[in-house]
């Protein structure tokens, strides 16, 4: 791997005072760490759907699986160090309780190239909240996070060339046209506010045994969500990577870069 979270990443270095009261922060970075630590299980079933392909199988099980679990295990830690009176191993198996039967096979697209297309949507979207997440951790001054932020993004980046390969190799035969890849993308979107999220905050918050602990509560979550993204949110890098599986000339593309802002924007993310 690029980087390791044990050896490349000084938890003593962390500015704890300009964190440690931020119940945003703890929350947004607690979700993230339960939902990247089980990559296992989506990997699992992305090995199983592309058993034809032995080079991505390997792909999946020895780099983007490893690397999707460090995320989650040095967003832990991070946790952890930041703040110790939380129990996170037990909101984490709440968690998992209620995640597990969602990551089924058969919410995947029905061919394996609009699998791998929509595997790009959801690295864009990984990718470029790490990228507004280094930015805030470097507002509140807090190195550390912002570290483990950078690495990650880094990584995710590389996934979405590498789900970008697989995707032309399969799409060499499907052939699906604009229209369809268009439909792929605009699914995905969709699905931003699924259900991942809100089971992590309900784990988190029935575990400290707080009054959020409903859907009001997590409204309010994605209201302070919106205020980040406007801040921080690099709406162009997002743009760039939903239109690259379009192939467009840039004549095209800068022409709907307007329209694909708007939707990102309607759609809240």
């Amino acid at each position: 791997m690029r980087w390791n979270y044990q050896k490349d990443i000084d938890y003593s270095q962390i500015n704890k005072e300009s964190v440690k009261d931020n119940k945003f922060l703890f929350y947004l970075v607690t979700i993230a760490s339960f939902i990247e630590i089980t990559s296992d299980e989506y990997a699992k079933n992305l090995s199983q759907y592309y058993n034809d392909n032995k080079e991505a199988v390997n792909w999946l099980q020895n780099k983007w699986e490893k690397e999707e679990i460090q995320h989650g295990e040095s967003l832990k830690k991070y946790v952890q160090t930041v703040w110790s009176d939380f129990d996170w191993q037990k909101a984490y198996e709440l968690f998992l309780k209620d995640y597990i039967p969602l990551c089924k096979s058969e919410n995947f697209q029905p061919t394996k190239a609009k699998e791998m297309l929509a595997r790009m949507i959801v690295e864009t979207g990984t990718s470029t909240f790490y990228r507004a997440l280094e930015a805030y951790a470097k507002e509140v001054n807090e190195p550390v996070l912002a570290k483990i932020a950078y690495n990650i993004y880094k990584d995710e980046v590389d996934h979405y060339s590498y789900f970008d390969r697989y995707f032309k190799l399969y799409n060499e035969n499907e052939k699906n046209k604009r229209g369809d890849i268009v439909k792929v993308i605009y699914s995905r979107l969709k699905e931003v506010d699924n259900e991942d999220a809100y089971l992590a905050f309900n784990a988190i918050c029935k575990t400290k045994k707080g009054k959020d602990c409903e859907k009001k509560g997590y409204e309010e979550f994605k209201k302070t969500i919106n205020e980040f993204a406007k801040k921080y949110y690099p709406y162009n890098m997002s743009i760039k990577m939903l239109l690259h599986p379009l192939s467009l000339n840039k004549t095209v593309e800068k022409a709907m870069v307007p329209t694909i802002r708007g939707a990102i924007k309607i759609l809240g993310l």
